[in-house]
């Protein structure tokens, strides 16, 4: 299932949702979270991106990530390790506007 949002343009914040339902040929969660790492500071470095977060639901087999951009992104993004490992674009994605944004108190968290 994919699922665009064309009218969300502009300067209007988004949220991209996007995940794999990891079947019996696919890697395992446990092997997509091992190679998190990869590729993970090329993000960290890329204009527009405001967070960007990495989705493990063992039990159901399903690996994906959450991206919250300033604006729609650039065509010229890092390659995509998850769909590089798992052979195919994500089965499942979503993209929102984010009207507004709110962050929490920043603490010490281990990650």
């Amino acid at each position: 299932m994919q699922t665009d949002a064309p009218g969300v343009m502009g300067d209007t914040s988004i949220m991209i949702i996007s995940w794999w339902n990891l079947g019996p040929g696919d890697p395992s969660v446990q092997d997509m979270e091992a190679d998190i790492f990869q590729g993970a500071d090329d993000w960290s470095s890329c204009p527009g991106l405001l967070s960007k977060y990495w989705l493990a639901d063992p039990e159901n087999r399903r690996w994906g990530g959450v991206m919250v951009w300033e604006r729609r992104p650039a065509a010229d993004l890092p390659i995509n390790r998850a769909a590089q490992l798992i052979g195919r674009p994500a089965d499942v994605r979503f993209i929102f506007a984010v009207p507004k944004i709110v962050h929490g108190i920043q603490g010490n968290h281990p990650r």
